[in-house]
């Protein structure tokens, strides 16, 4: 294939990669459709047995292939993923990397056949996920729970990558069944919240699931306030006011609605 043809795939699959960046449902949901087709590259620390240098094997045999991993200030390990060979320069070198004590070698791999890969080597102890381009704006990290619904076709929400995404105008949030009501002491915990914010004019507790951005339904509280209110500050401390005391999946949403 000439060279031409084969950056404009790796350059989708890194775009792809970089929008799953915002964490939406539908972004990981087009990075997985978009696998197809496209190819992953591993840095590798020693060389594939029998894999000629720079040619093409069909994966009809057994191959052992030992990559690189990277490795967090605590020590545990990720395995590393690249879009293309070039993203791997930059923190090859930064680390060191070699291939049998010599020059880098990196192996292209099928993109699902290299996800799969990554996912046999994640075990939640020593290894705890995996990062494509390392280093580059297009970087991305994966937990076991995540690799493991793309691998599967499925499309999960990344919830570490939504935190400073605002909602969209387009996301919807649907009311969820009622479940067990809320715990009095979260009740109490709320009540004296408002008490001490009387710049608060209403509020509503809801169960809530927004399908974008949630993996199940969870409580979600509405406020109403003027505009010179704060609302990050308001809602930092309604959710110090209510603590631990929110009930699984544990974490509590808070919106504000135009006075």
């Amino acid at each position: 294939m000439p060279a031409d043809d084969a950056a404009e795939p790796r350059q989708e699959l890194t775009e792809l990669v970089k929008q799953a960046r915002r964490g939406l449902r539908r972004d990981v949901r087009s990075l997985e459709a978009g696998l197809d087709g496209g190819e992953l590259f591993v840095a590798l620390r020693q060389h594939v047995e029998g894999a000629p240098e720079g040619e093409a094997m069909a994966l009809d045999r057994e191959l052992e292939i030992v990559p690189h991993l990277l490795a967090d200030e605590e020590g545990h390990g990720y395995a590393a993923l690249f879009t293309s060979p070039e993203l791997a320069e930059p923190i090859a070198e930064a680390l060191g990397w070699t291939t049998d004590g010599r020059e880098l070698s990196v192996c292209s791999l099928p993109a699902r056949v290299a996800l799969e890969l990554a996912l046999g080597v994640i075990d939640d102890k020593s290894v705890l996920g995996l990062v494509i381009d390392a280093g580059q704006e297009s970087e991305l990290m994966l937990r076991r729970t995540e690799l493991a619904s793309i691998v599967a076709g499925q499309a999960l929400p990344l919830v570490g990558y939504l935190t400073d995404l605002p909602p969209l105008e387009d996301e919807q949030v649907l009311l969820a069944e009622p479940s067990d009501p809320p715990p009095p002491a979260l009740v109490s915990a709320l009540e004296r919240f408002l008490a001490e914010h009387p710049e608060v004019t209403s509020h509503r507790l809801e169960r809530t699931f927004n399908p974008e951005r949630d993996l199940e339904p969870h409580l979600t509280l509405r406020l109403t306030a003027p505009e010179s209110a704060d609302p990050r500050a308001l809602a930092q401390q309604a959710i110090e006011a209510v603590g631990e005391l929110v009930p699984p999946p544990g974490y509590l949403d808070i919106l504000f609605d135009d006075a």
